[in-house]
């Protein structure tokens, strides 16, 4: 087995696992958690197979533990917020209604994906935000890229019909 050269690998892909954490779980503390999380993980698979290509790796890891952590959420309600828990303002150009709205939204989005079926989520969020291309998903995934496309309608259909009713009427139809 080849020596991982882990700073390097720290280097160059763990300003994309932060970024993949901290956009689905939206604090700080939180993604801090999931980021070394990824990270060990990573390790102990490494010992048991070679890794093909480390950014599709590290994302589809960073991925699974992060909505992991977003169902853990949902089954331990908080009672406060935290100044962790706030979110940072999207536009200076947004009002602050405004910025209020958007972290509503993705906090129902956050929820919603967190009570998708496990590969519903992590297909959708692969896809739909990281910008993976669905044969890479199944690559990584180990399943047909015909699953993932149907996969992936399946995720988009319950999170359309469930946010439907919530969107303003110029998001509707899209």
């Amino acid at each position: 087995m080849a020596m991982v050269d882990w700073n390097q690998i720290l280097a160059a892909h763990g300003p994309t696992v932060w970024r993949t954490v901290y956009r689905l779980l939206g604090q700080h503390a939180d993604a801090l958690d999931c980021y070394q999380e990824t990270f060990l993980a990573a390790y102990r698979s490494v010992q048991r197979r070679p890794v093909a290509h480390w950014p599709t790796f590290l994302t589809c890891l960073a991925t699974r533990r992060a909505i992991d952590r977003l169902r853990q959420r949902g089954r331990s309600h908080r009672l406060f917020t935290t100044l962790d828990d706030v979110p940072e303002p999207v536009s200076h150009a947004d009002s602050p209604v405004e910025q209020a709205q958007r972290a509503e939204r993705l906090d129902e989005v956050r929820a919603l994906l967190a009570g998708l079926p496990e590969k519903q989520a992590e297909v959708f969020w692969l896809n739909c935000i990281e910008a993976m291309q669905p044969l890479e998903i199944a690559n990584h995934l180990e399943i047909r890229p015909g699953e993932v496309r149907v996969l992936l309608h399946r995720a988009r259909t319950r999170l359309r019909s469930a946010l439907e009713p919530r969107l303003p009427d110029s998001w509707r139809n899209r």
